[in-house]
């Protein structure tokens, strides 16, 4: 704020280290008022102003706990949960012993390097960040810091070229390997219930037969990830696995294991089928990519495939949206349709589009 006045006297106002010095000058003029800014300021600097009593900002790790305590378990899932104190658990390597008014860009971009040197995934240092920019936006929210450093500070860009889809012969063959596997069998509605509805690993797993109504043939998610409801529509496919798991079904859960409880992973299962299938580095999270990509080039319009991966941004949706080096191949072959029109005089000529 620095200097303003109120009724008929000047005030000056500033932060230092997150501590908020305040001062009335009295009924003098604005120049007079900065000065004594400019003066408190040096004297703050050199340490000759009386900090004794100010209340200084927490240490970080001390914050941390009252992160995790206070917002990050009470408010967030499980496995965010966990996310933020693996995250905090990296971050406390080199921060802890700080204050968090000490935290300035310039050290959270020597972090950045150093977790650089340490040749730590992109997707891994941003989630690291990411969690130290809440909480010190926490920390600014709580009164426990004036002002967070992130606005200096940029995530970088992701490189999402991991990303694939299954074209119609890889699920065929993904297919019969689960459907003979005693190791993958279990996988087969999981995996009909991912490609048709685009669920993330977390949302199928933890589907309860509540939120699938047959009659009016949705999928409600409550529990999302953007803590929006989604509704998902269900196709015929769908729809006749479903109800063949409900006829044995005695949970709550849709998917459960030999124990009747539902399962907490499906990492042994998968990627032994992966492996028997030849599909090497296939994610689960792919059939998701491979649900919004074959939308889109269906002809489904993205504003309809982000309401039904419930993204908030479309710019995440588009990155869903690559079309299969077969769909490339199908669309430039066309143009050998485009040189018939042209070189055929007195014929008209009619364009076979490729279906998607």
């Amino acid at each position: 704020m620095g200097v303003y006045k109120k009724g008929k006297s000047w005030y000056i106002n500033f932060y230092y280290q997150g501590q908020r010095i305040q001062e009335c000058v009295g009924q003098a003029s604005k120049t007079v008022a900065k000065e004594v800014e400019a003066k408190r300021k040096a004297e703050v600097i050199e340490g000759r102003y009386n900090l004794n009593q100010k209340k200084l900002t927490p240490i970080f790790e001390n914050f941390c706990q009252q992160y995790l305590e206070t917002y990050s378990k009470p408010n967030k899932k499980p496995s965010s949960y966990l996310r933020d104190q693996c995250s905090i658990k990296r971050l406390g390597e080199y921060f802890n012993g700080k204050r968090l008014a000490d935290i300035s860009a310039w050290l959270i971009e020597k972090y950045r390097a150093k977790r650089k040197v340490e040749e730590v995934a992109v997707a891994t240092l941003n989630r690291e960040l990411a969690c130290l920019r809440h909480m010190l936006n926490t920390a600014r929210k709580w009164n426990k810091l004036y002002d967070s450093p992130f606005k200096d500070v940029k995530l970088q860009r992701e490189n999402n070229g991991k990303m694939r889809i299954l074209t119609q012969e890889e699920e065929i063959t993904l297919m019969d390997v689960i459907k003979v596997s005693p190791k993958a069998r279990h996988l087969e509605p999981i995996v009909i219930t991912a490609l048709n509805t685009g669920m993330r690993k977390g949302e199928i797993l933890g589907l309860k037969w509540g939120a699938v109504t047959f009659k009016e043939g949705y999928i409600t998610l409550e529990n999302t990830k953007n803590n929006e409801i989604r509704l998902i529509p269900m196709n015929d496919k769908l729809t006749n696995t479903l109800k063949n798991v409900k006829k044995d079904s005695t949970s709550d859960y849709v998917f459960i294991n030999g124990d009747g409880l539902p399962y907490r992973d499906i990492k042994t299962g998968w990627w032994n089928a992966v492996k028997k299938a030849g599909l090497r580095g296939l994610r689960f999270h792919d059939l998701r990519h491979t649900f919004a990509s074959r939308l889109v080039m269906a002809g489904i319009d993205l504003v309809t495939v982000k309401e039904l991966l419930g993204h908030k941004d479309i710019k995440m949706t588009m990155r869903y949206s690559h079309p299969t080096p077969e769909h490339k191949k199908a669309a430039v072959k066309i143009l050998d349709q485009v040189t018939t029109i042209l070189t055929t005089p007195s014929k008209v000529a009619i364009l076979h589009f490729p279906q998607s």
